[in-house]
């Protein structure tokens, strides 16, 4: 598809490869050379074509099902540089997992430790265990808690010598450890605190615990913004530190490899959605302006944003050049105008967009373009909701347009259904076999 591509149906995506590329390269200057490996979250949004982009940036995956690891495999990437982590994986990932030896998968029960090792030797594969282990250390600064209380992610270091003690019983080796305490930092300052404490904690962990560590995944937590007020992480302010701190816990452990983990750092700014309004309608002292669409597309720019009432940046556009669109940059400071409801087409009241969206006058057709929902967006909403299906998805390289997602047709969404169930032939008074196409 060329620039002068005609508007996609809404609703629809838009990603920026630029975009993607730019935040790879300032996360592989954080990390330290041929030590340090920053792996893609495929959670945060599986596409392939944004996999494959991120891969030839020389960055890893980091896959949480039998989906995921079969993108991350079909992008080329070197499965040394593929981590597999989850509270739960499925015999059939974990066959897949020691079959292509993986670098590494991150255990979090014994269960699936025992699992993973009569895996590993029936196939005679040195895919490395790591433990994921649920720290009793304090981290603050982003956005979720991950550590340090009761959850159903990782080992309690309540449990770790038990563990430990099982897996000497029974001759597994343990190759390290992997901590993820907190996720979306945006203030320097709290990620270098925050990483400090933890560089401090995993070198501690040999004496405590008697185990030597080889490989180390210390997480994530690179932050971006949401919502207006939000600062950018700077992380090239605190760059020379990250390394320093990289640097001083390989001398003090001997670990060979550093694992990273980053979803919506790589992709999340990249992406925007674009929605149409089709209706505009005042109910009280209220005027709704409903789009064709909304929670079941951007599920975190609406119904779970609207728990904390912070509307999302979004903007009022002209979308005829979709590579300028995707480029688009956040909007400034409010504007004076008419204030609106900003609704999704579902039969739901959690299908908000914005409660107080202030805007020069809206009129139906107008489009308006949802930013930073290039992770944990479109895979992680109810698309099948109210049967809407996927919106189709786009990638804006600088020169081209192409369409890495499809729209969802009626007759895709009616194939996952199962063939057998009845309908009554009105013509005949009989019952026959429903054919889904």
């Amino acid at each position: 598809m060329s620039q002068q591509l005609s508007v996609p149906q809404t609703p629809f995506y838009v990603y920026s490869q630029s975009t993607i590329q730019h935040q790879c390269q300032r996360l592989k200057r954080a990390v330290l050379p041929d030590v340090s490996t920053v792996l893609y979250s495929l959670k945060a949004n599986p596409n392939p074509a944004l996999v494959n982009t991120i891969v030839e940036e020389g960055m890893g995956c980091d896959v949480s099902s039998a989906f995921e690891l079969d993108v991350a495999l079909s992008s080329g990437v070197n499965p040394k540089n593929i981590g597999c982590v989850g509270p739960y994986k499925s015999t059939r990932l974990l066959m897949m997992c020691v079959k292509n030896n993986i670098a590494f998968v991150a255990v979090e029960s014994i269960e699936e430790l025992l699992e993973l090792a009569a895996l590993r030797k029936e196939h005679q594969s040195d895919t490395a265990i790591l433990l994921r282990l649920n720290p009793d250390i304090d981290i603050s600064g982003g956005s979720m808690k991950m550590g340090g209380a009761a959850s159903q992610f990782g080992i309690a270091e309540s449990d770790l010598e038990g563990v430990l003690s099982l897996a000497r019983e029974r001759q597994i080796h343990i190759h390290g450890v992997h901590v993820y305490a907190t996720t979306r930092v945006l203030d320097p300052d709290s990620f270098l605190t925050n990483f400090s404490s933890l560089c401090e904690y995993l070198a501690a962990i040999p004496e405590r615990f008697g185990l030597k560590l080889e490989w180390l995944n210390v997480g994530g937590g690179f932050g971006i913004p949401y919502y207006k007020g939000e600062q950018f992480l700077r992380l090239e302010a605190i760059q020379e530190e990250l390394l320093n701190l990289q640097h001083a816990l390989v001398k003090k452990t001997g670990v060979r490899r550093l694992f990273f983990e980053s979803g919506r750092f790589l992709v999340g700014e990249a992406g925007k959605a674009v929605v149409q309004v089709k209706s505009i309608k005042q109910s009280m002292n209220k005027t709704y302006a409903i789009c064709d669409g909304g929670y079941n597309l951007f599920h975190g720019a609406t119904a779970f944003a609207n728990l904390m009432r912070k509307p999302y940046f979004i903007s009022k556009v002209d979308p005829e050049n979709l590579n300028i669109l995707s480029e688009l940059p956040l909007p400034g400071r409010d504007v004076n105008g008419e204030v609106y409801t900003l609704v999704g087409p579902l039969c739901t009241p959690s299908d908000i967009i914005a409660d107080k969206y202030v805007s020069e006058p809206l009129s139906v057709g107008d489009y308006l373009v949802i930013h930073q929902v290039g992770a944990y967006a479109i895979t992680s909403s109810p698309g099948l909701f109210i049967g809407h299906g996927f919106p189709a998805e786009y990638m804006a390289t600088g020169t081209d347009i192409v369409q890495i997602g499809k729209q969802d047709s009626i007759e895709e969404m009616k194939r996952r259904y199962v063939i057998g169930a009845k309908r009554k032939d009105h013509q005949s008074d009989t019952y026959s076999q429903l054919a889904v196409v």
